[in-house]
């Protein structure tokens, strides 16, 4: 069973329950780090190479939205701010494999003493750092982290939709991720607008975080993503990406919070054509309005276990709470497939569970469900490659039409 994590100090649930939820913020733990051990652990360069036919480049940004206080922070003065990790089609260079990848995690000091960090910080990735962007244009997808992580904690999907020509756009959301700190030291690690207390009944606590997710992190995290689709037009008319951005057709996808984050962009904003869900538990209005995008949500096969308890009373008080925040979970899903008007996917991943859908399985095995890691990612990836082509793109992508007959792991319901 996963564990829970501190955010900003405190526990924020049961392990169990935040996984179930998809959506409450650190439903995982950091990997662990061996201070004692000279060789690492976890290999250099421990990402798949990218199946696709491009290059990949990868660089920086930090946005301040001029418009919008930061709601979870003191500070009057504060502004709400993204910091975005841009994947794009690259060029190809003579001595290009000689070239140092960039490195995963590019500044420590973001994250404060970035202890959790300790165990990556010799991780490299597929990218080059600020490559030349290859000619354009191509088509945009937005990604959105899980709450309580990192813009970048999806670099095994990021880069390989990069490398079938996609520019992907990655969101920080501050206050439900892992920042602590601004370039300029400024901090933005919450301290207004925390998390409810728990009170110890696994149900009341789940819904009232859910609840506090709702009314105030998610309209947050809608808004940055409507921001940066704003920023876009900018992004495009300078370099190095002047041109190589086709703004009519943009996707959105995220993990957990930030695949909920994703389909309701899809709903309240028509400038995003295609979103998918990787694992997360609905938000906002779509699961009641619907949405007319086509959309895909996908699931982990292996459900969460039941929190433990030496109580017999509590023990069964836990797995009925589970069984009911289970079905909550998925009276949204169903929700939001009867309300819509588009094509949609339901898929499940037998052997997979939430951190199947993250990079986290690649540094820690107690994240990974049954499946091998290599295998699941590879899953996950297909199915997200070939969504947006079919609907980005205009590509056949088969895949879609039978995805079991490929990987007999899928299970998939759609309407087309």
């Amino acid at each position: 069973m996963l564990r829970s994590i501190t955010v900003p100090g405190r526990i924020l649930l049961a392990s169990a329950c935040a996984l179930l939820a998809a959506a409450c913020a650190a439903d995982q733990a950091p990997p662990e780090t061996s201070e004692t051990s000279e060789t690492p652990e976890i290999p250099e360069r421990p990402f798949a190479v990218p199946t696709g036919p491009h290059a990949i480049g990868m660089t920086e940004y930090r946005w301040t939205d001029s418009d919008r206080p930061e709601p979870f922070t003191r500070d009057p003065d504060d502004l709400r701010s993204v910091a975005v990790r841009v994947w794009y089609p690259a060029e190809e260079s003579t001595g290009a494999e000689d070239q140092a990848t960039a490195v995963y995690l590019a500044d420590p000091a973001e994250f404060g003493d970035a202890e959790d960090f300790v165990a990556v910080t010799h991780v490299r990735t597929n990218a080059i750092a600020d490559a030349p962007a290859a000619t354009g244009p191509f088509p945009v997808l937005v990604y959105h982290h899980g709450g309580g992580w990192t813009r970048f904690t999806s670099t095994f999907t990021t880069e390989e939709l990069a490398s079938h020509g996609y520019v992907v756009v990655s969101v920080g959301h501050n206050g439900f991720n892992r920042t602590q700190f601004l370039p300029d030291g400024t901090s933005v690690t919450p301290d207004t607008l925390t998390f409810p207390e728990p009170t110890g009944d696994l149900l009341a606590d789940a819904l009232g975080s859910w609840d506090y997710l709702d009314d105030h992190h998610f309209p947050q995290w809608v808004a940055d993503a409507r921001f940066v689709l704003d920023q876009l037009e900018t992004l495009n008319g300078a370099e190095p990406f002047a041109g190589r951005l086709d703004l009519d057709r943009i996707g959105m996808y995220g993990w957990s919070f930030g695949g909920a984050t994703s389909i309701e962009a899809s709903v309240v904003d028509e400038r995003v054509k295609a979103a998918i869900d990787h694992d997360g538990q609905l938000f906002g209005t779509a699961p009641t309005a619907g949405t007319a995008r086509p959309f895909m949500l996908m699931h982990g096969g292996e459900l969460p276990e039941v929190p433990p308890s030496d109580d017999p009373e509590v023990a069964a008080a836990n797995e009925k709470a589970l069984a009911e925040l289970m079905a909550q979970v998925t009276r949204t899903d169903s929700a939001l497939k009867a309300a819509s008007t588009g094509d949609w996917y339901d898929v499940t991943i037998a052997g997979t569970n939430h951190g199947s859908f993250s990079d986290l399985v690649l540094f820690t095995p107690a994240f990974a469900g049954s499946i091998e890691t290599a295998r699941g990612h590879e899953i996950v990836n297909a199915l997200t490659v070939a969504f947006f082509d079919r609907y980005l793109k205009g590509a056949g992508a088969p895949l879609l039409d039978d995805p079991a007959a490929v990987y007999p792991e899928v299970e998939m319901e759609a309407r087309r």
